[in-house]
């Protein structure tokens, strides 16, 4: 697969001195530019601007987008309003997780699927069925993220609508540019969208308004710990979704998505066998007692395996390590004592089992 720089590249290879790059989705992405905890501690005390043009998109329109939409996802589309969004799951036939995303109506026939992860053969061939196309909009738009208590703040000093309400969009004509502006994300900021050939452009216009609040750039390191802190796991970087489409694993019920799952949407795909579903393992948050982060090892309870730590992370607002882990049912009440053994000769790191999210996002300033 190609790497493809986004419409921000030119503005973050200029903020990013230490040259250091991740590819996410075939995009190219700034690892970190002052240094990921700072840019972490920045997003809970001022404000953080970071590149979510990695993001998949597709606009998809027909007739039947509304119908195709509420088949193929876990909630009913037809009941959003234009400029409104919803977060819903696809599942494969046997009940497993393929994938989340936003689902925003657009107009009376046109959405947009927004994910962190392309499943477009999937949605594709699903969608030839009820005449729908698709239409990737990944390359022809860009998108940065605003995060922190001062986001509000500067969206309005910057002239967008800061008076969105979470999961809302608007189209604006914006001093000459044409944006949407978004509020998809989960940590209770904003998002702007615009063409391509715009981004240098909307990046400097949030970088000189931002300075007054303290705007940093944040890299893909730090929106890990946001990302963790706010208890959201990523597909390929904590788990890895179902691809066959046969596959009942992993379970929505493992991953703790039944909040994105409408008891009363009775005709998505996989509806049956998801119900049905008894996972033996769940998906929780693991407080460490270190300031180590401990990826990819066995968690014992009592001396006795219970499960394995998944991706962990160091926390600078929390200032200890955290990470997801995927623990037995009985083990995985908030609370419960378990402990890492990074080596067969080393002391036994204690962690708990935690409520996720590990951290609120903080309350807007002046709210």
């Amino acid at each position: 697969m190609s790497v493809r720089a986004t419409p921000f590249h030119a503005r973050a290879a200029e903020a990013n001195g230490g040259n250091s790059w991740i590819a996410r989705n075939g995009f190219t992405l700034a690892r970190e530019y002052c240094g990921a905890r700072e840019e972490a501690l920045a997003a809970r005390m001022g404000a953080v601007m970071a590149d979510i043009s990695w993001r998949w998109r597709v606009m998809l329109e027909g007739p039947r987008t509304a119908e195709f939409l509420s088949r193929l996802t876990t909630r009913d589309a037809g009941v959003l309003e234009p400029g409104h969004a919803h977060k819903a799951l696809w599942l494969t036939d046997a009940g497993g997780y393929r994938g989340a995303g936003v689902i925003a109506r657009y107009g009376r026939d046109s959405y947009l699927l927004a994910a962190a992860a392309c499943d477009a053969a999937w949605i594709g061939d699903a969608a030839q069925r009820f005449d729908v196309s698709l239409r990737d909009v990944s390359e022809s738009e860009g998108g940065l993220g605003i995060i922190g208590p001062a986001a509000t703040a500067l969206i309005a000093d910057v002239g967008l609508d800061a008076t969105l309400e979470p999961l809302a969009f608007r189209k604006m004509f914006w001093r000459g540019l044409d944006v949407v502006i978004s509020r998809w994300g989960e940590h209770g900021g904003f998002e702007v969208w615009c063409a391509a050939d715009d981004g240098v452009v909307v990046w400097d216009r949030l970088m000189k308004v931002g300075q007054s609040f303290g705007l940093l750039p944040a890299g893909s390191d730090a929106t890990d710990i946001l990302d963790m802190e706010a208890g959201v796991a990523r597909p390929s970087r904590d788990y890895e979704a179902a691809s066959d489409g046969l596959a009942a694993e992993p379970s929505p019920k493992m991953l703790r998505l039944e909040r994105l799952i409408e008891d009363d949407h009775l005709h998505f795909n996989g509806r049956a066998a998801y119900r049905a579903a008894q996972p033996k393992q769940r998906l929780v948050g693991i407080a460490l007692d270190s300031e180590t982060p401990f990826a990819d090892t066995i968690l014992y309870r009592d001396g006795a395996t219970v499960g394995r730590m998944l991706t962990s992370l160091y926390s600078p607002a929390l200032r200890r390590a955290i990470g997801f882990g995927r623990i037995d049912a009985s083990a995985a009440v908030p609370g419960t004592k378990l402990s890492v053994m990074p080596a067969p000769d080393a002391n036994a790191i204690w962690a708990h089992v935690t409520d996720l999210p590990f951290l609120a996002a903080p309350a807007p300033i002046g709210a």
